[in-house]
């Protein structure tokens, strides 16, 4: 029997997958076992309708298993044919099942594991060969020996007897096929069939070896072809037959290449925009006073304008902020008082426009620094307070989280920082005001300062 390398320099061979249906020409030569015809021809239309019944996936796993336990010698590709309900009924039998070519899940289950075993022993698995591109399974218990180069690779028993040889080429399928495809002394060819400009199989016997030879064209260049030969001691054959049928259907000479791995760009955050964080009263050109601690705001902005601190909190308990507003600004009229008071504060709306609030408040009378009942939000943190006569008397304190009622905020006592350390200020208007003139006459001195993330 000549080695592997030359019946590889003849041939080579297509994948099983592309190829059709059990009644074609594209079985293994082998000599897995002949099943008895154990349906009958009243019950053949109830074993094909329970077939086709199962799953894709358990019709593949059925006919993989038959052929690993010597019954079937087809391709698995879960299509139903007359060979495969003939090696069910005879693997149910051999059970001491009746043969009625209707499996049950038990005898799905337990061929699925006597099939995983029969692999195990003699380490079935998939093998992408760089050096031909060939993707196939191979008995890697078996095959100890590797060996190759560019367009060839060759394995091996450690005795020699068993070989899987894998290999590119270029040329004619036909003339391949018609080279390969003929007897010869000590080589009897008992199976050959082609498909034309697709595949083709060759199988026979040479000396004490039996071999099975498929090569398939590449479906983008009719000149290049891979295939593969497999050779085994007729000896052995009720043993690797098996093997073979497994191999030829794991056989696939141009498999898809894998997606290219992209990476996923990681995406650039969006910064997060200034948030309102506080209300600012402006008290001279260039300077606001709110009561927000300057630990609290990183990147103080206000009117759309970067400001910074210009101390972190007086001991009178206000922080002052200055940069490029409030031109033309006075300062306000101040006085110590209580009673109606009136707190104007700002609130966003949308991502960066905002709405003066206007809230009558009433004093809290007691001990120590003014506090007031208001419903205030977050956001009226160093608020003014002004009296009926447009004095400034306070600032509201920093402000928790607000209290809030099916959405509503919720009058609560808020402490206040006195507005006495930024001196009598300048002249109170006349009379007596109401809140919306107390809003109108202040609105351009009240600002938001705006903190970033």
């Amino acid at each position: 029997m000549p080695c592997i390398f030359a019946l590889l320099s003849l041939a080579a061979s297509p994948a099983w997958a592309q190829q059709s249906t059990q009644h074609d020409a594209k079985r293994p030569p082998a000599g897995a076992a002949k099943t008895p015809n154990a349906i009958t021809p009243d019950s053949v239309a109830d074993a094909k309708a329970a077939f086709l019944g199962m799953s894709e996936p358990d019709r593949k796993s059925l006919q993989d298993g038959l052929g690993w336990l010597g019954f079937y010698n087809g391709v698995v590709d879960g299509a139903y044919g007359k060979r495969t309900i003939d090696a069910l009924a005879a693997y149910q039998q051999s059970l001491g099942a009746a043969g009625d070519g209707i499996v049950t899940d038990k005898q799905l289950r337990g061929l699925e594991d006597a099939a995983a075993k029969a692999k195990a022993a003699v380490g079935f698995k998939l093998i992408d060969d760089a050096a031909t591109g060939v993707q196939i399974g191979a008995p890697t218990k078996l095959l100890e020996k590797r060996e190759g180069a560019a367009g060839f690779t060759s394995f091996a028993s450690k005795d020699g007897e068993i070989e899987l040889g894998l290999k590119e080429t270029s040329g004619k399928l036909a003339a391949l096929f018609k080279a390969l495809a003929v007897s010869a002394p000590n080589r009897k060819v008992t199976y050959n069939y082609m498909k034309l400009d697709a595949f083709f199989v060759i199988a026979g016997e040479e000396g004490d070896k039996k071999f099975y030879r498929r090569y398939a064209v590449a479906p983008d260049d009719p000149d290049k072809l891979r295939g593969f030969v497999f050779v085994y001691p007729k000896a052995r054959a009720k043993a690797l037959d098996p093997v073979a049928l497994a191999v030829a259907n794991a056989f696939d000479p141009f498999p898809a290449a894998p997606p290219v791995a992209t990476a996923t760009p990681t995406p650039t955050p969006t910064p997060e925009l200034p948030k309102l964080t506080a209300t600012a009263l402006v008290v001279a050109p260039g300077v606001a006073v709110t009561t927000l601690p300057s630990a609290q705001c990183k990147s103080p902005m206000i009117e759309g304008k970067p400001v910074r601190f210009l101390d972190g909190a007086g001991a009178d308990g206000l922080t002052r902020l200055g940069g490029a507003f409030g031109a033309g600004a006075a300062a306000p009229a101040v006085a110590d008082g209580g009673g109606d008071l009136v707190a104007l504060s700002l609130a966003p709306v949308g991502s960066s426009e905002t709405a003066l609030q206007v809230a009558s408040v009433v004093t809290v009378t007691g001990e120590g620094a003014l506090r007031v009942v208001a419903a205030l939000d977050a956001t009226a943190t160093g608020a003014p307070l002004f009296d009926r006569q447009g004095r400034l008397v306070a600032f509201v304190a920093p402000v928790e989280a607000a209290k809030l009622r099916a959405g509503v905020t919720l009058a609560a006592p808020h402490a206040t920082t006195p507005a006495a350390a930024l001196g009598p200020g300048g002249l109170a208007p006349e009379g007596k005001l109401s809140a919306p003139e107390i809003a109108k006459l202040m609105r351009n001195a009240v600002v938001g300062v705006f903190c970033g993330a």
